[in-house]
């Protein structure tokens, strides 16, 4: 099903894809998505983990727009410059934006990373991913939006993704 399908009111967790897509103006289903988590006709919440990979692909992303690092693996590549890091202001300028929207961040606990490695033998799911689905599962949030469709896969949850996306 598609992000504009979620029913009004609903609890939704947000995988990051969601999030980038929105901020790089690659999807419009994304950002009208998150327009209505903003404006409270649905509840969007973000588990930690996913708030740091955002933090992590705006770094790298605004790395390679200044074209100080090249697409072979750029994390090793920024994390060997510190000296660029500290000139990177347009992704932190965009995290506090996100913080604004309104989203509930939700931690992950000890006990989500036990039921992520559950979720992670029954899906064959990466960490984060299954991270997601493990805190969603503890707040009894059935709906997940996700441009993932590995984590379609997973049983007892909806999943909702962007159309317009490839």
């Amino acid at each position: 099903m598609t992000l504009a399908e979620i029913p009004e009111g609903e609890g939704v967790a947000i995988d990051t894809n969601i999030l980038v897509y929105a901020n790089q103006g690659q999807s419009d289903e994304c950002i009208k998505f998150l327009r209505r988590c903003a404006c409270g006709d649905l509840h969007g919440i973000v588990p930690l983990p996913m708030v740091a990979e955002l933090v992590h692909a705006l770094m790298l992303i605004e790395a390679r727009e200044n074209n100080w690092i090249e697409r072979q693996n750029p994390s090793r590549a920024l994390a060997g410059r510190p000296d660029l890091i500290r000139r990177l202001v347009r992704y932190e300028i965009q995290v506090r934006e996100f913080f604004g929207i309104g989203l509930r961040i939700e931690p992950a606990q000890g006990a989500d990373v036990l039921e992520a490695l559950r979720v992670q033998r029954e899906v064959g799911l990466l960490t984060n991913d299954a991270l997601l689905l493990a805190v969603a599962r503890r707040l009894n949030c059935i709906s997940v939006a996700s441009a993932d469709k590995t984590i379609a896969a997973a049983p007892g949850f909806t999943f909702y993704a962007p159309g317009d996306v490839l």
